[in-house]
């Protein structure tokens, strides 16, 4: 079963019905989430400690974004490509990727509610919670342009310089890219854990011959590269225009 969509070309859209179904349930998590980013947050009486909390809430956002990936696969699955789906599967398949945001949600409200004491905590807090509004960000603009694109198609089709035909393929691709804080946040991890080490005057022994070779990146090198390898570049959104 399909539905259709006027535009202003008058092209009649063809959609499937469960795609009109995850257009209506996308919008209120949307929404709520922006909400909640932008709600006010009391103090939590809790310190900010630069190394400790740096590293938590890159666990914090390394577990989100794992856990996003699978809620698209199943968002594909589920919904676009389930011809028996309706509202009731749409509204749990966005419910299950509001649960992922709000790990983000909750992760940026806790480093907003702490108290930073000095410089350099205060530097950390600040580029932290511009990672947690990078992500958010580019994955509630992405589920509006899914949004967008099902209320209005044909202006996605143009949008793309896609030809409207018989049958055509949209493809509204997610780029999780790296936040422009991560590079900063890396430095001063890495400076702060080198504040941290006492320094030792005396000359360094040679290691054994079959000594492991520690190439640290730095607290936040590997969990960096995990959260921001998550890709999901080519998450396809089907319809057929007629």
């Amino acid at each position: 079963m399909a539905s259709t969509v006027q535009n202003p070309k008058d092209v009649v859209c063809e959609l499937p019905s469960q795609v009109i179904c995850l257009g209506e349930a996308l919008p209120p998590v949307i929404k709520t989430v922006r909400l909640e980013m932008a709600r006010k947050v009391r103090s939590s009486g809790l310190e900010f400690e630069a190394i400790a909390d740096l590293s938590s809430h890159m666990g914090v956002i390394t577990s989100a974004l794992t856990h996003f990936s699978p809620r698209i696969v199943g968002l594909m699955k589920d919904v676009i490509r389930n011809e028996a789906a309706g509202l009731a599967e749409a509204n749990r398949a966005a419910g299950r990727l509001e649960q992922v945001l709000s790990e983000f949600v909750e992760g940026y409200q806790a480093a907003k509610a702490a108290h930073a004491v000095d410089t350099d905590s205060r530097e950390a807090r600040f580029l932290l919670l511009g990672v947690y509004r990078h992500h958010v960000r580019v994955i509630c603009d992405w589920l509006d342009d899914l949004v967008h694109a099902i209320n209005n198609p044909i202006a996605a089709l143009d949008k793309q310089a896609i030809p409207v035909t018989s049958n055509v393929m949209l493809t509204i691709a997610l780029n999780m890219t790296s936040p422009p804080e991560m590079a900063k946040l890396d430095a001063l991890a890495k400076r702060l854990r080198q504040k941290s080490e006492p320094s030792i005057e005396a000359a360094p022994t040679q290691p054994p011959r079959d000594a492991p070779i520690n190439n640290s990146p730095g607290i936040l090198g590997t969990i960096g590269a995990l959260a921001f390898g998550v890709g999901l570049t080519n998450a396809v959104f089907g319809r057929h225009n007629r």
